[in-house]
């Protein structure tokens, strides 16, 4: 049987915050950030957005064909409701549908499977590179390692019973992972622009501190695979 095409499925995107007005001139939500990454030729799925971090969540797990994930200031340990909710639909949408979680979503699927979040010791900003494992042979994309941008403290500590390690770094070894056959999350953000990461390191070079924040800024001239990550997960996603 030949498979829908891509343009006919509907993910669901499941916001896990708002994009603050200072950063509008690059993207209004985090669903127009992901409509770029995943249909930049405008031919990929049509993308549902809901606000969870507001409280608008979807129906059930099979609204969708599939789920995504998005970034968030928030942190997963915050205690708010809509994160336990948000926990609660990924584990029940999981049973019968493909869920990806980027950044904040990779952090939210460890914790709501059973693994562990803390805030780790410094920030993770700039181009920063995942080394797969060679246990991820047939399973990621066939590249070697994953260079994106990131922007994140915390992180992934301790991954839930059953997932499956497949990539990271020193700074964070847990990276990449899966858990069974409907779940992925990915730490870092193959959607992000660089345009876009050099304005929010900027804005936030006090925070992140004014070193981290020069190294970041001077990481953006290496190369990002991107192109290879987006046809990943829309291989993951639409099945």
């Amino acid at each position: 049987m030949t498979p829908a095409p891509a343009d006919s499925k509907t993910i669901g995107v499941l916001e896990g915050g708002a994009v603050a007005e200072t950063f509008h001139a690059h993207l209004t939500t985090f669903t127009q950030s992901f409509q770029r990454f995943l249909s930049p030729g405008g031919d990929g799925p049509i993308l549902r957005p809901y606000r969870c971090y507001d409280g608008e969540f979807p129906d059930a797990g099979d609204d969708c064909d599939g789920w995504l994930i998005t970034g968030s200031a928030a942190g997963v340990y915050d205690g708010d409701d809509w994160i336990a909710q948000l926990e609660a639909f990924a584990r029940a949408a999981s049973e019968t549908r493909p869920v990806v979680g980027i950044c904040f979503g990779h952090q939210l699927i460890g914790q709501a499977f059973g693994g562990r979040v803390e805030k780790a010791h410094g920030w993770g900003v700039g181009v920063h590179r995942h080394a797969l494992m060679d246990q991820a042979d047939g399973i990621m994309p066939p590249v070697r390692q994953l260079d994106l941008l990131a922007s994140h403290q915390d992180q992934v500590m301790a991954p839930p019973p059953g997932a499956t390690v497949l990539g990271g770094s020193d700074f964070c070894p847990i990276g990449v992972m899966t858990i069974g056959a409907n779940v992925l999350s990915i730490q870092n953000h193959p959607e992000m622009t660089k345009d876009f990461a050099a304005d929010l390191y900027e804005i936030r070079r006090e925070v992140i501190g004014r070193d981290v924040a020069d190294r970041a800024l001077h990481s953006l001239a290496r190369d990002t695979n991107e192109a290879a990550v987006r046809t990943w997960i829309l291989d993951f996603l639409i099945r």
